[in-house]
């Protein structure tokens, strides 16, 4: 009997290299990615990543009639999962990150700084990418879905005070 996958894309093997930016904006960091899929990307990193954090991730060898990674120069994305790879002399990490979003073209440093926090699971997110409630909450794709999903009524009306800080 064949094992189910948790997957929800199917993986594809890919080896590239890939520049990312990690909590500091202007300190590049080299590494592989070694697959992909539609929404996410494996790469090994020399450093263990925080999980939900966010990065942005640059590909070296962009084309704009590539295919795969490379069709695309930069992605935001979030840490899903990081993993020690188990080899007795390594000290690398194993990465998994969820693609939020794709562009053409290369972020400023200036842009990459413009972060701000979801008001409701804290998660860092580039200041365009947060989805607003009424002007005044801020929430990133992942808890607005679930704010979208929530039926109207006292409890979604309490977390909203809670949210706006207007608790009484």
């Amino acid at each position: 009997m064949q094992a189910q996958s948790r997957r929800k894309f199917q993986r594809y093997q890919y080896e590239a290299p890939i520049q990312y930016l990690y909590l500091q904006p202007d300190r590049y960091y080299n590494s592989r990615a070694l697959n992909y899929s539609e929404r996410g990307l494996y790469f090994e990193s020399f450093q263990s990543l925080e999980l939900k954090s966010q990065i942005s991730i640059f590909m070296p060898n962009y084309s704009s009639g590539a295919t795969g990674p490379d069709a695309f120069q930069s992605y935001l994305a979030v840490i899903r999962w990081c993993k020690k790879i188990s080899e007795k002399k390594s000290s690398r990490f194993g990465i998994g990150v969820e693609i939020l979003e794709k562009s053409h073209e290369r972020p400023t440093p200036l842009e990459i700084q413009k972060r701000q926090a979801c008001d409701l699971c804290d998660a860092k997110l580039l200041t365009d990418s947060v989805c607003r409630i009424d002007g005044s909450i801020c929430l990133c794709p992942d808890c607005y879905d679930c704010w979208d999903e929530m039926p109207e009524g006292k409890v979604k009306d309490g977390i909203k005070r809670f949210l706006d800080r207007n608790v009484l």
